[in-house]
């Protein structure tokens, strides 16, 4: 069996909360460590997916033929990840045709599955001279529902005069399932077409989380192109979490005559870090406006801050920036258990938005700068999102000169809150 496999998935809703914020920031320098909580650009994704996704063709032609990504490289050998059920037949020779439009036969393949339930994952090598970049390997259970994900693949081309061109389309995870069929546990919301399985799944900081291999179809229709049944597709896909294989890896025998014991996969540095807890602050922009997000530890993603003001474009600091450099801040001081009031002052004769460790505090960590003709109280009151669900309201304390907001109390910390009389 191969292409893109048809299944049978429940459908799931994720409702969007709708965030207004205008504003503007200043050029200030961001100091400390940069994590990977600022998503990349589309754009830097697909760049990434353009030059390591590859075509997995056979001798039958277009028919059965996937996709793949490129996980590994040693020396002039090439490791392509898979969909087990693209090159399933023992009875077909494969090869790999890259984005320079450059065949290679297939000199070694390495089918996971022990059995028709298991994880449905191949690896693939090939032998080239040219230099092509490998897939950062990220870690899939940050894939979590609501996430943004990418998938890249090469459909079959709707007609036999037509050439497979990559597609790369932008989705959400809709739902995670501990235990699958074949190992289908990442299932997103995303357009994709047979031809496209075993494809790369990207996570919103450009790594690999998954392996791309079946769509949920509701029937079938006959092409007017070719005479071909083709599925009705619901739009529902699933994919072999990354971590699985990682899993698999680390059961390998050491010294093993494979190809999965023998190549070196190395995730993402930005990945990796040790104080990358399962929740934080990240710059979103799969709707296509930059955002501010909060991720709790269970992973529930709430809105904070939408970047929508062009108001300091002109000296480079564009929406984008301002979201890279201010979620950022907010990800060291919740790290650093700095984030627990927030509140307006002056720093350096600038009026901004900042923290506090109690309420009446100064100011101690900057947020962001604000314009020299805007009022701090009502742009403190509209600068998250939230403020303006009264059920979701956080604790305002209210002092002679400013407001004090507890997003300590937000976030689940432990802050005391210090009453202050009314004026």
């Amino acid at each position: 069996m191969s292409g893109e496999l048809a299944m049978n998935l429940w459908s799931s809703r994720f409702g969007a909360l709708t965030i207004i914020l205008t504003g503007a920031i200043t050029a200030t320098a961001i100091v400390g460590q940069q994590y990977a909580a600022c998503a990349k650009t589309a754009e830097e994704i697909a760049q990434v997916a353009t030059l390591s996704t590859v075509e997995v063709n056979n001798t039958l032609g277009f028919a059965t033929s996937g996709s793949g990504v490129i996980i590994a490289k040693q020396g002039n050998i090439y490791t392509v990840l898979t969909a087990n059920h693209v090159v399933a037949s023992l009875a077909q020779e494969y090869s790999i045709r890259t984005h320079l439009e450059k065949n290679y036969r297939a000199i070694r393949i390495q089918r996971l599955p022990k059995n028709d339930r298991d994880i449905d994952l191949a690896l693939i090598q090939f032998y080239s001279r040219e230099n092509y970049p490998v897939a950062p390997i990220g870690e899939s259970k940050r894939a979590v529902v609501g996430s943004t994900i990418y998938v890249a693949g090469y459909p079959l081309p709707i007609a036999s005069w037509y050439e497979r061109k990559l597609e790369f389309t932008a989705g959400i995870v809709s739902s995670r399932l501990d235990r699958a069929s074949s190992g289908y546990g990442l299932r997103y919301q995303a357009v994709t077409r047979r031809g496209m399985s075993g494809g790369p799944v990207f996570d919103a900081d450009g790594t690999v989380v998954g392996i791309h291999g079946q769509g949920d179809t509701v029937g079938t229709v006959i092409s007017q192109w070719n005479g071909q049944i083709e599925e009705i597709k619901t739009g529902l896909n699933a994919a072999i979490p990354i971590d699985s294989l990682m899993s698999l890896r680390s059961q390998a025998k050491p010294n093993g005559f494979d190809i999965l014991s023998n190549i070196s996969i190395q995730r993402s540095p930005s990945q990796t870090q040790s104080n990358l807890g399962p929740g934080g602050f990240v710059c979103d922009t799969s709707t296509g406006e930059p955002m501010t997000v909060y991720q709790n530890p269970q992973g529930f993603r709430e809105p904070w801050i939408r970047w929508n003001s062009n108001f300091f474009s002109d000296s480079g600091y564009d929406p984008l920036t301002r979201c890279k450099q201010v979620t950022q801040r907010l990800e060291n001081y919740s790290r650093n258990k700095q984030l627990n009031y927030v509140t307006v002052g002056t720093v350096n004769n600038q009026k901004v938005i900042c923290t506090t460790s109690r309420v009446n505090g100064p100011c101690e960590g900057l947020i962001y700068t604000l314009r020299r003709d805007q009022d701090p109280a009502p742009a403190l009151s509209s600068f998250f999102v939230w403020l303006g669900n009264q059920k979701a309201r956080p604790s305002l304390f209210e002092s002679s000169s400013a407001v004090y907001i507890n997003v300590g109390e937000r976030l689940g910390l432990d802050v005391i809150s210090i009453p202050v009389a009314p004026e």
